[in-house]
């Protein structure tokens, strides 16, 4: 027919109709159930990442464009959908954190391989948390392309981790303690009879040298202040073994001054080579064991004279303020290794080479006894500082228990 349009008059056979008709239903009903199906598996993993505190984030290497998913958003306190700059990103980790992590990014794209580490952040309102990364590197035609992986808030299992370590080091120093306890019963009892004897021939000879005038007053002073010395020995001994063993210290009002004098004078004994000085508010008193605070400053000048050699100087400082004591013991030596001042206190811990590691320890068991505070710095011009701080207190208040 003149003027019919191509095909004109043609009937589609109702069975092809039919045919496509079906194709297309079951084209619609595949794809509603892939979108099903991935509605659902984005249902699951969208709930084992809650409950898990994982997310997952992509870093474009050409292009530093980053991609996260709404966890890590929650991990980060940011809100969902935000433009994400990585510099901004990277801010966010705290200082040692970022330089780790920024270290061991940049050999994993230049290796193609993955890793995994622990950071610390903190988040757009401020809080601290850390957060486990994990990465793995795709490459193309040899080369590095994208960077990705998971994030997962740890922030409660480092806490736990934490405890668990403190606990541990806790069991530890009461175990030592309960050793020194055990060791400080065994020297008590074996060198209080020496001790005793030394004084007992001590008190034999002052009266032999008093009969012979020409010794002079120079023989009896030495016998006197030798026979003063194993006394004192044997108190000290005595003093730290009630300590170990009962945990309690005696408290009695005495003179600062007086006690740091005495102490100054017996660390100097055969020593003309240490100098010691001192500068005491005058008045300072303070209710606590008396020996117990000597063998204290005795065993940090032991310390700062070993330190510095022959010519060690050390300066003690006492004043007082709100209540509190601030005892001060500085010398001129090398100082102490600024990694070993945090656990300088902690048993068996030392700075000699044939160092036990007790003195300290013993030292910060009586301060904190008597309800101190001790710790350690190096000065700006130099050598060591203790600084130890105690509470005035009274005699009816009592002292600490050990431990």
């Amino acid at each position: 027919m003149k003027g019919a349009s191509p095909g004109a008059g043609l009937r589609v056979p109702e069975r092809e109709v039919f045919v496509n008709m079906r194709v297309s239903t079951q084209e619609v009903a595949l794809t509603e159930e892939q979108a099903a199906s991935i509605a659902y598996y984005k249902k699951m993993f969208d709930r084992v990442s809650a409950l898990g505190l994982i997310g997952v984030w992509e870093c474009d290497l050409v292009t530093s464009e980053l991609a996260w998913t709404d966890t890590v958003y929650d991990m980060f306190e940011i809100e969902p959908g935000m433009p994400l700059e990585r510099d901004a990103i990277v801010a966010m980790y705290e200082p040692e954190s970022r330089i780790r992590l920024e270290t061991i990014r940049s050999e994993a794209i230049r290796r193609g391989i993955g890793f995994a580490l622990d950071a610390q952040i903190r988040t757009g309102k401020g809080n601290m948390r850390w957060i486990r990364i994990t990465a793995d590197i795709e490459s193309e035609r040899g080369k590095a392309v994208r960077i990705f992986g998971t994030k997962q808030d740890v922030t409660r299992e480092r806490a736990t981790l934490d405890e668990v370590r403190w606990l541990q080091t806790e069991l530890i120093h009461i175990s030592r303690v309960n050793a020194m306890s055990a060791m400080a019963s065994t020297l008590a009892h074996e060198l209080n009879q020496p001790l005793t004897a030394i004084a007992n021939y001590l008190v034999a000879a002052k009266r032999m040298a008093s009969q012979l005038p020409a010794a002079g007053a120079d023989l009896t002073y030495c016998v006197e202040g030798a026979r003063s010395s194993a006394l004192r020995a044997g108190e000290i001994i005595r003093r730290l073994r009630e300590m170990t063993v009962r945990g309690t210290a005696r408290h009695e009002r005495f003179d600062v001054g007086g006690a740091i004098h005495e102490a100054m004078a017996l660390a100097t004994t055969g020593r003309p080579e240490l100098q010691v000085s001192c500068a005491v508010d005058p008045g300072i008193e303070l209710v606590g064991d008396r020996i117990q605070i000597q063998q204290v400053l005795l065993n940090l000048i032991q310390n700062s004279y070993e330190a510095g050699g022959d010519d060690c100087l050390i300066k003690i400082s006492a004043n007082e303020k709100d209540g509190e004591i601030d005892l001060r013991v500085t010398d001129n030596g090398p100082g102490i290794d600024p990694h070993i001042i945090p656990q300088v206190f902690d048993s068996l811990v030392t700075t000699k080479p044939d160092g036990m590691g007790i003195g300290l320890s013993v030292s910060r068991t009586i301060v904190e006894l008597h309800g101190g505070r001790i710790s350690v710095c190096n000065a700006p011009e130099g050598g060591a500082c203790i600084c130890i701080t105690l509470p005035v207190g009274t005699e009816e208040v009592e002292m600490r228990t050990c431990c």
